[in-house]
């Protein structure tokens, strides 16, 4: 122990700490600053986020599907102390959000307790859909429906191949949370969310908000490396090849435009 004294004694050297926290306050600052309506009014998933971080509870308990809805909630919602951001965080879990906001809601029951689901992720999970009324577990459930396996689909257009079997043919998932026996709504317009979000947030029961956001959102890392660069620009190009060149164009307005 006393070989150790000169080292617990030497100041820290925080440099490479405040290097990191300074590239992080950074690129979340970018993020944030881009978080706002698509063209055409469109929802994108990051301004969903945002609007949700903006009038949730100080002191929510939110849990978020593995795929963009984590990525969103890691990148725009602020935890403060109080609230609480939950999610899998392992490559190939899906479905996570709502069991976990079941169990908080029934352990946390005064809190307020949000669900960020994926569209896939919804659809697994209508048997939960059911416990929630059954239990009368008041949790706030948003569905984050792009109509496809959006991060799939992102790790395959990074690979610079054509995008296979994410696309999804879903129901009206505010209809079926009415017929399921919970406060049910659908949004497209990105005018229409905030007055939206406000009237999920209100509801006294188990609510879901099913959300239209944009498909053509991508997840941009932070550093941008070679590797994905090159594997979009072929995937721009097979898409091209195959017809698809309005695909390249909407994704390209959406993201960098």
């Amino acid at each position: 122990m006393e070989a150790l004294l000169p080292y617990l004694n030497k100041r820290e050297d925080t440099g490479f700490r405040d290097e990191y926290v300074h590239r992080y306050a950074k690129a979340m600052t970018q993020m944030r600053d881009h978080a706002k309506p698509g063209h055409g009014d469109s929802i994108p998933g990051s301004y969903l986020a945002s609007v949700i971080d903006r009038l949730a509870a100080d002191d929510a308990l939110i849990s978020a599907d593995d795929g963009t809805p984590v990525v969103w909630a890691t990148r725009y919602l602020h935890a403060n102390g109080k609230r609480r951001i939950y999610g899998s965080l392992l490559h190939g879990t899906m479905a996570t959000a709502l069991p976990a906001a079941l169990g908080l809601q029934k352990s946390h029951p005064g809190r307020q307790v949000i669900s960020m689901s994926g569209d896939g992720g919804i659809a697994m999970l209508f048997g939960e859909l059911m416990t929630a009324v059954q239990e009368n577990l008041p949790v706030k459930i948003v569905v984050f429906n792009n109509s496809k396996l959006g991060f799939v689909e992102i790790e395959q257009k990074a690979e610079g191949i054509l995008d296979t079997f994410t696309h999804l043919k879903n129901p009206n998932f505010g209809d079926v949370a009415k017929a399921m026996g919970l406060w049910g709504h659908t949004v497209g317009k990105a005018a229409d969310l905030e007055s939206s979000i406000q009237d999920w947030l209100a509801q006294p029961g188990p609510a879901l908000l099913n959300v239209i956001v944009n498909p053509m959102e991508l997840v941009k890392p932070p550093f941008t490396e070679l590797k994905p660069v090159i594997g979009m620009g072929l995937y721009s190009t097979r898409a091209i090849l195959h017809g698809r060149g309005g695909d390249v164009w909407e994704m390209m307005k959406e993201n960098f435009l």
